[in-house]
C-alpha cells in the first residue's frame, strides 16, 4: 500500500491534533483542519489505510485514531521541521550561555533547569565525562600558618577547593612559590603521568613536609576522579505528570522512581553518537526501560575539547512537541562548545590582567 501525499497530510494532521488535545482524532476533525476538500467518508478510508499500515491505532471502539509508535517515528524522521522551528525559546538559552561561568557542571545544571522550563517536560543531564582528565591549574591560598586551601581546576573548568594541613608554619610568599612549582610540573598533566621520581622532585622543590604533600596529591586525585565519573541530574521531574497520559497514580509513581534511579538514568543518556548524528530519538516501545514505554526521549551530546563529555535528554509523552524539543537541543549542540570556549578565553584574559 502506497503512502502518498494525501495520506501523509492526514497522518500529520492526526499527530498535530493529538499533540494539542490528547484526544483521539476523528475524520470530521481532519476535514476541518485540512483544506483538502475531502469528504469525511474519504478521510475515513484513508485513515483505515493508515491503520492497516500500522501508523495509527484506534484505542477504543467508535473512537477516533491516535498515532502509533511507528507513526511517530515516520513523523520524527521525515516531517518534523516542515512548519519551521520556534525561535523565542532560544533567548533564554543564549543569555545563559553568554554568562561568565567558572564551572561546567554549574552551567549544565542550570541548562537542564531552563530546558525543563522551556519545554514543560523533564530534562536529564549527564555531566561531565572526561576519559583522561587533566589539571588546568592549581592555586594555594593561605588560611592560617598551618593550613591553606588548594584550588584545583580540571578540564571543563571543574573547580574543587581542598583544605591542606602542614606541620610547619608557612608564610604567604611560600604559598606563591609553591603554587608556581605545582603549576610548572602539573598543569596539563594527569596524576597517573607523574612518576615517583618527579613527585619526589616536586616535594624537594616545594620544601614541603609529607603531610602536606599527601594532602596535595589526595586533593588533585579526588578532583580528577570526580571529573571522570558520570553524574546525572534531573530537572522538572514532575512536569511530565501534568500530561493526562500519566494521570494514573501507579504509572506516575513508577515513572518518578525511574527518575531517581541513577543506573537507569545513565542507561538512558549514556551512548555514543556516530559522526554524522547530532541527536538520538527513542519513541514509546523503542525505549529499553519498561517505565518509559509511553514516553519519547530526545537526547543530544555536547562536546568540549573535541570529545563527547556528556548529554542532555528531554523526556516527555509520545505526543511531545518534537519541533520545539529538537530545535532547542539542536541549538545547544551547535553553539555550546563555541559559547563556553569564548567564556573560558575571557576568563583567562581577565586573570592575566
Amino acid at each position: 500500500m502506497e503512502l502518498n501525499d494525501r495520506k501523509i497530510q492526514i497522518l500529520q494532521a492526526i499527530i498535530m491534533n493529538y499533540l494539542e488535545t490528547a484526544e483521539p482524532v476523528g475524520s470530521r476533525t481532519i476535514s476541518r483542519r485540512l483544506p483538502l476538500g475531502l469528504s469525511s467518508a474519504t478521510i475515513r478510508n484513508e485513515m483505515s489505510d493508515l491503520e492497516e499500515m500500522g501508523l495509527i491505532v484506534q484505542p477504543h471502539t467508535s473512537a477516533g485514531r491516535i498515532p502509533s509508535t511507528k507513526g511517530y517515528r515516520l513523523y520524527v524522521d521525515h516531517l518534523v521541521g516542515l512548519a519551521g522551528k520556534p525561535m523565542e525559546q532560544f533567548d533564554a538559552l543564549r543569555g545563559l550561555l553568554q554568562k561568565k561561568y567558572v564551572q561546567l557542571d554549574s552551567l549544565m545544571k542550570e541548562m537542564g533547569d531552563i530546558l525543563a522550563e522551556l519545554t514543560k517536560y523533564t530534562a536529564v543531564v549527564a555531566m561531565p565525562q572526561f576519559r583522561k582528565t587533566t589539571i588546568k591549574r592549581l592555586q594555594l591560598v593561605p588560611l592560617d600558618p598551618y593550613s591553606m586551601i588548594l584550588v584545583v581546576v580540571a578540564d571543563g573548568n571543574i573547580v574543587r577547593n581542598n583544605v591542606i594541613r602542614t606541620r610547619h608554619p608557612l608564610k604567604v610568599e611560600d604559598t606563591y612559590r609553591m603554587t608556581d612549582i605545582l603549576n610548572a610540573h602539573l598543569a596539563g598533566r594527569t596524576v597517573d603521568s607523574v612518576t615517583q621520581e618527579e613527585a619526589a622532585l616536586i616535594k624537594k622543590e616545594m620544601q614541603a613536609d609529607s603531610t602536606m604533600m599527601e594532602g596535595v596529591w589526595d586533593a588533585i586525585s579526588n578532583t580528577l576522579k570526580y571529573a571522570e565519573n558520570i553524574d546525572v541530574f534531573t530537572s522538572g521531574a514532575t512536569n511530565i505528570l501534568n500530561f493526562p497520559e500519566f494521570s494514573d497514580i501507579a504509572r506516575a509513581r513508577a515513572l518518578m522512581e525511574v527518575f531517581h534511579e541513577k543506573d537507569k538514568m545513565l542507561s538512558l543518556v549514556d551512548y555514543d553518537l556516530k559522526d554524522d548524528e547530532s541527536m538520538k530519538i527513542t519513541i514509546g516501545s523503542e525505549n529499553t526501560i519498561e517505565q518509559l514505554k509511553d514516553c519519547s526521549v530526545v537526547t543530544a551530546t555536547y562536546k568540549y575539547g573535541g570529545q563527547n563529555i556528556g548529554s542532555i535528554s528531554v523526556v516527555g509523552p509520545m505526543r511531545m512537541d518534537y519541533d520545539r524539543v529538537i530545535g532547542t537541543l539542536d541549538y545547544l549542540v551547535k553553539d555550546f562548545q563555541n559559547m563556553f570556549a569564548n567564556n573560558e578565553e575571557k576568563e583567562q584574559k581577565e586573570s592575566q590582567e
